[in-house]
């Protein structure tokens, strides 16, 4: 065993070694990994964030990208050789009713429901594996042409059908609860919508009584009080250039207007009904 040496004994070449070993030691890479599956590369995040050369020329960190959190799995790097496929099928994590979660894919893929969400990861692995070719895409699941006699069935076949019919009532659930949790949401925009609806439609009606009755006022004079009027109820082609030109508005700000007018429209503008014959 060797001993330690004392300020005594301690010789210059061991003196050399525990100072390289200091540096070393406070020195050490920070080794990020690609996302991509099968990807091993790797490159030192502390020396591209001090702008120094890595240890090796291998981990330069040149052309990588960084994922945010709230990507799948709290974000992660990507090499530049698979920025493209991975921002392609870039995955965020769904949590959908009954506790459990999903992942959706910016490619409009979306997983099973799964109850632990540590599996939501390997499964988008599988999915960008599959889509590059790298695994086999497994074979779709149809429904038997017929029915297996029930002679015929084994332990594993009956399995196979309770676990099925298991899956198939939680699927029943689920699309209840989501489809209860869609209906409130919509029932709360709705009431919402329609009193911004009918406070917008006082503010328009009070501006337009007060241009043709009260105080006869000229809603085009003033800058502001003709871009209130181009938003919440609007002016015709004609009219919106004639305003345009005379406040000084260019023609981003036009199209502001035009686009404001176009939201607000559905709220403002009574819809049209069919007259009956």
């Amino acid at each position: 065993m060797t001993e330690t040496p004392t300020l005594a004994t301690l010789t210059e070449e061991q003196l050399g070694e525990l100072i390289s070993d200091s540096h070393a030691f406070r020195n050490q890479p920070a080794l990020r990994t690609c996302l991509f599956p099968p990807c091993m590369r790797q490159y030192d995040v502390i020396s591209c964030m001090k702008g120094e050369a890595p240890p090796r020329p291998e981990w330069s960190g040149d052309g990588w990208r960084v994922l945010g959190s709230a990507a799948l799995a709290g974000g992660g790097h990507i090499c530049p050789e698979h920025v493209a496929i991975v921002t392609a099928h870039m995955a965020r994590p769904v949590e959908v009713p009954n506790g459990r979660w999903m992942v959706a894919c910016a490619c409009d893929w979306m997983s099973r429901p799964q109850t632990y969400g540590g599996l939501l990861r390997p499964l988008w692995e599988e999915h960008v594996l599959t889509v590059t070719g790298a695994l086999t895409a497994p074979p779709a699941v149809t429904e038997p042409s017929e029915r297996l006699p029930l002679a015929d069935h084994t332990e594993q076949t009956l399995a196979d059908l309770y676990e099925l019919l298991e899956d198939t009532d939680a699927d029943r659930e689920q699309t209840h609860d989501a489809a209860r949790a869609m209906y409130k949401a919509w029932d709360w925009h709705r009431h919402a919508l329609g009193g911004v609806s009918r406070a917008v439609v006082a503010v328009c009606n009070m501006m337009r009584t007060s241009a043709d009755f009260l105080d006869h006022r000229d809603w085009m004079a003033d800058r502001i009080d003709a871009y209130l009027w181009a938003v919440l109820i609007g002016f015709d082609d004609d009219t919106l250039t004639q305003v345009a030109a005379t406040h000084r508005w260019d023609e981003h700000r036009v199209k502001y207007v035009r686009e404001m007018r176009a939201l607000l429209a559905p709220i403002t503008t009574a819809p049209a009904t069919d007259k009956e014959s």
